[in-house]
């Protein structure tokens, strides 16, 4: 379409012209004007000039008049011819400056005439001066001529006709200024009215044109416009027939295309939910594709009759119903991830072909529709019309096709059903055939063969009535063995009881013998003679030997009875070797034996099988070996074998065993020398139980000896244990050992298993004892440890280096240095292992120990006593304030502590306690005391208790770490309060040294200061020496936790609790479940339960499920103690709810450490 133009050219160019020319015009007149100025001002300012340098001149011929007249004066007064000088001089000068002044003012005829007066007065004064300077000379009678006048007269005419002149000329020159400004006034004032004129001129006229142009542009741009939004209506409404088109292509059939209508739909017009509905043979409208439905309405089906809804409205119309601001119940909710939403707007399109309407669209948006949607689908509806069409036609198309197809497929079945059936009858004619003449032969077999069925059937009676008294016979031998085999069973059963109620009676006294043995051995309160000691250690020695051959006989009976349990795993081969090493190794030193230990090349580094029996094993042939040896070498040898075995084998160059006997040395109760003065101890059940064990992991062991020459006992093991394998033939001992002898010949080059290897530092060890201060390293890397070295020896210490936690204790003990640099990754044990057993020995306690160290450990360390903690990587200059930090607490003479306690008998107290000459207490009984000297004091210690008058003690904790002290010092909790668990894990944040005021708190209270006050423990008196040493038979764990003792034994109440309150714990009694029960329900703070298993009234187990019923105690721990120790217990006590298993007679280390264990975060002093 073409628009006219709107724009009129010739007043565009006429614009255009005069808004370029006339500023153009009045440029150039501005220009002339200006130039006409400045050329008028130029030649005002000439005649100005002119005028001043008139008047000068002028001013300048009065000076001279001025000289003449002076100078004449001066010699008519005194005669003296000098006077003269300047009326010679200005004589021949004033008339060339009145002829120059004529000059000048040639164009002035009245000031010409003035100078031609003056001309003429000068001249007549010039002759007056001459003749009374000759009068003078003459020394005539000048004065009367003086007198007279006339010389007066005319000077003064002279000067006034200059002041006329001067005066003339200022007039002229004021005159010609006024000209000058007036003319420059006028002509700018003129200049800026016509220019003001022309501009407004200029500006209405542009303004009214510019507003004609821009209307004119404006009405174009619109038509442009709305041209432009026609033509992309036109091109969006013929994309959307492309893309339906591209949608719609292809055999689809009327789900598919239904889908492809509304996913076109959805992505071109942001539909959120729609439907496309298709026109049923019978009438009515089916749903068969939707759009944005939930799963339960997409699970639907929906069919719409004539005329029911707008669906059906639009269907019977044929014509597009729109719906705006429907309501809001009107839809489904539309939801996504983000969010949900109601749609807005509703558009229903019915489609038709050939005038016919097959089929109805329904449209939801959430947006109101627009005319090019409306637009958009009359001019689609058709199209996608005979696309259904198109579909439903296609689809009818297939289902004739398949019908066909099926009929074809049913007549070609038919068919070869036919045929199939007359081969049949043909071959069952051939058949029928055979059969007749095969029958007429076999009926003269059978003749015959009948006869002969006959004479059998004589003999197989006969053979009948045998077998059944057979049978009879089985059958009676069958009963007489299930009756022997549930003897049997019931017998293995009653050895088991037997077997547990045994382990329970005899470990049961030997529980508390053992436990009460070895309290006295220990000897804590230092009462008992070394005599009365070691008679205990023996007792204690002989128990564990009893427990020891009750456990032999338990094994047998257990591996008998098919009671003990094997629990495999992979096990390092050199792990158990490098165990049985360091265990037989001291062994065979004190009878100086030599004890070697070799890995040949090859072996397998693991092994899978139960390291606990494996070990067990080797345990047993390593004590033969080293018991019946007395001189020589005892060896163990592990070399690989075929089939995937490993060969332990232990030789020795003892008595050796004679070739009758090897067999009976396997069986239990048998020895070599069973006799009453046999030379050797022992029960006989070792290698019995070893080869038992043995067999149980699908091995087997061999024997070859000689007497007098030595034996060699060969476990060989398969590499991977399978149950119930059958054990690998045994192996001649050559095949194991390359040479047995006594003395061992070279053999080929095996692993020697050596223990962990840590190189040793070449420190200053060798020169101690040292006279001067000595630093102790313990550092795992050399490069560092030689820097600390060397900055050690440049600092004027002597050093000692260890790269290992077992050598850096070993150093401290023997050495006793003066401060310890310590690392936190050893190769051996923890840092904080060194740090703890440090500070829990006497001799090292006060030994301050910085910590150097790439892992952040900070509070534990600072915590256990360490003095400072730097962070790897440091500079040199941290390492010289470490060393500074060293050398102040070294030279420290006195320790400052302070002590908050508002009672002042408690602080009264506790100043004695822990006073002496080094220590300087300061006592406050208010918080705000103690914050005010935190503010300008450093302390080495704070004592505090937590009930003061203004303040509690953890707020006052808190102040602390959020206010600006000195120094937050190491602070030891002594309160009296009975804390909650939550306020102990509030106060632990701040300090680890938390004792409660009772019986045992003041040794406690100064074992704590004396450690953070690095005292020497060597140097306090012997009343706080025995005092510390109390503290510390205590242990921290136990310090006030209440643990419930649960057995009817009364020795085992007697034994356990007098260990148990040694360490600090509170023990409360239960004879059997019932009762413990009733404990826990009468005491609220219960720690721990230690449960027997066998009891009265209500056994463990049964106790154990009854605990934990109730919701108050299913996190409480319970320990099950037996003495029945049979392959079901542990399984049977961790079912019925126990924390952990520990079998009698109890190993009090054991026990502590479990107790430790399940008591991980409730440690007190």
């Amino acid at each position: 379409m073409n628009a006219p133009a709107s724009v009129d050219e010739q007043s565009f160019r006429k614009l255009l012209s005069r808004n370029v020319g006339l500023p153009l015009g009045v440029g150039v007149l501005s220009a002339v004007l200006f130039v006409a100025m400045i050329s008028y001002l130029l030649s005002v300012i000439q005649w100005v000039e002119h005028t001043d340098r008139v008047i000068n001149n002028a001013n300048e011929a009065v000076k001279l008049s001025v000289d003449l007249e002076t100078g004449m004066r001066g010699f008519l007064i005194t005669g003296d011819e000098h006077f003269l000088d300047p009326y010679e001089v200005a004589k021949p000068q004033i008339m060339a400056q009145l002829k120059g002044l004529k000059e000048l003012v040639g164009d002035n005829p009245q000031q010409i005439d003035r100078l031609k007066r003056l001309e003429a007065l000068q001249s007549d004064w010039s002759n007056y001066a001459q003749s009374m300077i000759d009068m003078r000379r003459q020394s005539g009678d000048y004065r009367a001529a003086v007198q007279a006048g006339r010389g007066k007269r005319l000077s003064d005419e002279i000067r006034k006709e200059f002041e006329d002149f001067v005066a003339m000329e200022q007039q002229l020159r004021v005159a010609r200024n006024e000209d000058v400004s007036k003319t420059t006034l006028v002509s700018i004032g003129l200049y800026l009215v016509f220019v003001l004129g022309l501009s407004g001129f200029l500006a209405y006229r542009g303004r009214r044109d510019l507003l004609d142009l821009s209307k004119s542009y404006s009405d174009n741009l619109e038509l442009q416009i709305k041209t432009a939004q026609r033509l992309e209506q036109q091109a969006w409404l013929r994309n959307g027939q492309t893309e339906l088109a591209e949608q719609v292509l292809g055999r689809l059939t009327l789900n598919m295309l239904g889908r492809n209508i509304l996913q076109f739909c959805a992505q071109y017009l942001g539909t959120v939910v729609a439907a496309v509905y298709v026109r049923e043979d019978h009438g009515g409208l089916k749903r068969v594709a939707s759009y944005g439905f939930s799963r339960e309405e997409e699970a639907r089906d929906q069919l719409i009759h004539n005329d029911e809804g707008l669906v059906g409205q639009a269907a019977r119309q044929d014509q597009l119903i729109r719906l705006d601001d429907v309501p809001e119940d009107y839809f489904l909710k539309v939801s996504s991830g983000l969010g949900q939403g109601t749609p807005r707007s509703v558009l229903v399109v019915p489609t038709s072909d050939d005038d016919r309407v097959n089929g109805v669209i329904e449209l939801g948006f959430l947006r109101p529709l627009t005319e090019r949607d409306v637009e958009l689908f009359e001019l689609i509806a058709d199209n996608i019309g005979m696309s259904i069409e198109a579909a439903r036609y296609r689809q009818r198309l297939q289902e004739v096709l398949a019908e066909t197809q099926q009929l074809n497929e049913e007549l070609q079945v038919q068919q070869e059903e036919l045929k199939t059936a007359n081969e049949e009858l043909e071959e069952q004619s051939q058949i029928l055939r055979e059969s007749q003449t095969h029958l007429e032969t076999q009926q003269a077999e059978l003749e015959q063969t009948n006869e002969q069925l006959a004479e059998q059937a004589l003999a197989l009676a006969g053979q009948r009535d045998a077998m059944d008294l057979k049978n009879t016979e089985l059958n009676q031998a069958q009963v007489q063995l299930e009756e022997r085999a549930l003897e049997l069973q019931r017998s293995s059963k009653y050895k088991s009881e037997f077997l547990a109620n045994m382990s329970h009676e005899l470990r049961t006294p030997l529980n508390s013998s053992l436990i009460l043995a070895k309290l006295l051995a220990e000897n804590p309160q230092e009462n008992l003679s070394a005599e009365q000691v070691k008679f205990a250690e023996s007792i204690y020695s002989a128990g564990n030997d009893l427990l020891n051959l009750i456990n032999d006989i338990l094994d047998i009976s257990k591996v008998e009875a098919g009671k003990l349990e094997v629990r495999p795993e992979n096990t390092s081969v050199s792990r158990v070797v490098e165990g049985l090493r360091g265990m037989f190794e001291p062994l065979a030193g004190d009878k100086s034996l030599q004890f070697r230990v070799e890995v040949q090349p090859g072996t397998p580094a693991m092994i899978y099988t139960d390291s606990q029996r494996l070990e067990q094993v080797l345990k047993n042939l390593l004590s033969n070996a080293i018991k019946f040896t007395a001189k020589g070498q005892v060896s163990l040898t592990v070399s690989a074998l075929p089939d995937a075995a490993i060969a332990f084998s232990v030789a020795d160059s003892g008595i050796g065993i004679a070739a009758e006997e090897l067999e009976s040395i396997f069986e239990a109760f048998r020895q070599a020398d069973g006799t009453t003065n046999r030379l050797y101890g022992g029960t006989g059940l070792g290698l019995a139980i070893s080869r038992d064990l043995a067999t149980l992991l699908g091995g087997s062991i061999t024997v070859s000896s000689e007497p007098g020459q030595g034996s060699v006992f060969t476990l060989v093991m398969p590499e991977q244990f399978v149950e119930n394998a059958e054990p690998p033939a045994r192996v001649p001992v050559s095949a194991v050992v390359p040479v047995v002898a006594v003395v061992p010949k070279p053999a080929a080059p095996a692993a020697i298993v050596a223990p962990l290897h840590i190189p040793r530092f070449m420190d200053d060890r060798e020169k101690g004892p040292f006279t001067g201060r000595c630093i102790l390293v313990i550092e795992d890397e050399p490069n560092f440890a030689g820097i600390l070295f060397d900055l050690t020896h440049e600092l004027g210490y002597h050093c000692l280096v260890a790269h290992g936690a077992d050598e850096g204790f070993s150093l401290a003990t023997q050495f006793i240095p003066d401060a310890i640099l310590l690392d936190m990754r050893l190769p051996d044990h923890s840092g904080l292992t060194v740090l703890q057993r440090l500070k829990a020995l006497a001799p090292t306690r006060h030994i301050p120990v910085h910590v150097i160290s790439v892992e952040d450990r900070v509070e534990a360390a600072m915590h256990m006593g360490a003095v400072g903690y730097a962070v790897k990587p440091t500079s040199r200059e941290e390492l010289k304030n470490v060393f500074a930090r060293l050398e102040a607490k070294l030279t420290q003479k006195v320790k400052k502590v302070l002590l908050v306690e508002d009672d002042d008998l408690q602080r009264h107290s506790i100043a004695r306690l822990i006073g002496d000459d080094d220590i300087e207490i300061t006592a406050v009984g208010f918080a705000h005391e103690a914050l005010e000297l935190l503010r300008s004091n450093i302390y080495d210690c704070m004592i505090i208790d937590l009930k003061l008058p203004d303040m509690l003690g953890n707020d006052l904790l808190k102040r602390m770490s959020t206010e600006d002290i000195c120094s937050f010092p190491p602070v030891i909790v002594y309160t009296g309060r009975n804390l909650t668990r939550d306020e102990e894990a509030e106060l632990r944040k701040y300090s680890r040294s938390i004792i409660i005021k009772g019986a045992r708190s003041p040794e406690r209270l100064l074992d704590e200061v004396t450690l953070f006050l690095h005292k020497v423990e060597s140097q306090l008196s012997h009343e706080r020496q025995s005092m510390l040493k109390t503290a510390r038979s205590r242990d921290r764990v136990f310090e006030g936790r209440k643990i419930l003792l649960v057995d009817d034994d009364v020795r085992n109440i007697f034994a356990l609790t007098s260990a148990l309150e040694h360490k600090g714990a509170i023990v409360v009694i239960g004879r059997n479940g019932r009762e413990a029960i009733e404990r826990l329900n009468e005491t609220d703070d219960i720690d721990l339960v230690l449960m027997d298993v066998m009891m009265p009234e209500m056994d463990g187990y049964e106790a154990t499920v009854e605990i934990r019923k109730d919701p108050r105690w299913r996190k409480l721990p319970i320990i099950a103690v037996t003495a029945k120790a049979m392959k079901d217990d542990q399984d049977r006590c961790l079912q019925a709810g126990s924390n952990d298993y520990l079998a009698k007679p109890i190993d009090l280390d054991r026990l502590f450490s479990l107790i430790r264990v399940w008591l991980p975060k409730m440690e007190r002093l």
